[in-house]
């Protein structure tokens, strides 16, 4: 009885010390200078790589730098969840649509908001593409988003947003341009 007792006065002395005790906080760039600069560098070159997929026109290459349940929401809304279903979006419009593009990008920044989470903004155009009746489409010039995920030594895209810049009818023209 005394043993228990003493067990039950040590659980309870346990967790009145770890609610006294201050919560973790995240801690951006947690990797430290020299890690952050090894990832920036994995992730532009993991970018490279799906630039030159992409002008291959290789879905499943594309598809294989997502996380098992990333997604991938295109300018128009589309948004396939899971690698599985972005690899299909990308199949559908690698044959298609896309099968004659040429995609550039430049990666702007990568910030890490953990040692293994990094956000990427990057432009990127998009020459030679066509539509469903196979006319030829002017060139696109539009940003992407994406957060990234440090998994089994990799970095894998956990989501991204394309998007295409529109003018807002409450801005003056030209306004805000970069």
């Amino acid at each position: 009885m005394k043993k228990m007792l003493m067990i039950a006065a040590l659980v309870g002395l346990a967790g009145i010390a770890a609610a006294q005790a201050p919560p973790p906080t995240p801690r951006p760039g947690a990797g430290g200078p020299r890690t952050d600069l090894q990832h920036d560098k994995e992730i532009r070159q993991l970018f490279q790589e799906f630039v030159s997929a992409w002008n291959r026109h290789d879905a499943k290459a594309m598809a294989a730098m997502w996380t098992i349940d990333g997604d991938h929401m295109e300018p128009d809304g589309k948004h396939p969840r899971g690698r599985d279903e972005v690899g299909k979006l990308f199949e559908r419009e690698q044959a298609t649509v896309f099968k004659n593009s040429k995609l550039s990008l430049d990666v702007n920044t990568v910030w890490f908001i953990t040692a293994s989470v990094a956000l990427v903004d990057a432009d990127y155009t998009l020459e030679n593409v066509v539509d469903q009746e196979g006319r030829p489409v002017p060139t696109r010039k539009g940003h992407l988003t994406s957060v990234l995920l440090h998994e089994n030594e990799n970095w894998r895209v956990a989501a991204s947003r394309a998007m295409i810049p529109v003018p807002l009818v409450w801005r003056e023209p030209q306004a805000e341009r970069r």
